[in-house]
């Protein structure tokens, strides 16, 4: 299973996920894959922007997604509410393979 995170403190946020969704074998995965896509492409769309430097930390490794980022820009923000709103969908249709750690 798959756990993620998501904080607001004091202008910024951050975005982990945790685990393999174990839907499917690897590389079949479409659970793992979905959530892969929306925090990578979340991830670059911040950096791609060019608003100023909002990341503060990002790690990608297979199985870890960690991503915190100042929120005083409001497309940066909107872009993190929509990734959270993206998990919690996801979530609500994968229950046994993805969960929000509170």
């Amino acid at each position: 299973m798959t756990t993620y995170i998501v904080e607001y403190n004091d202008g910024e946020a951050l975005v982990e996920t945790k685990g393999h969704a174990n839907y499917a074998d690897e590389d079949y995965d479409i659970v793992c894959a979905s959530i892969s896509t929306a925090c990578i492409l979340s991830a670059n769309l911040i950096d791609n922007l060019k608003l100023g430097y909002n990341i503060i930390d990002l790690k990608c490794d297979k199985g870890y997604f960690r991503l915190q980022v100042k929120t005083d820009n409001p497309i940066v923000l909107g872009i993190i509410k929509n990734l959270e709103e993206h998990l919690d969908e996801i979530s609500k249709d994968y229950p046994k393979n993805l969960k929000k750690k509170k």
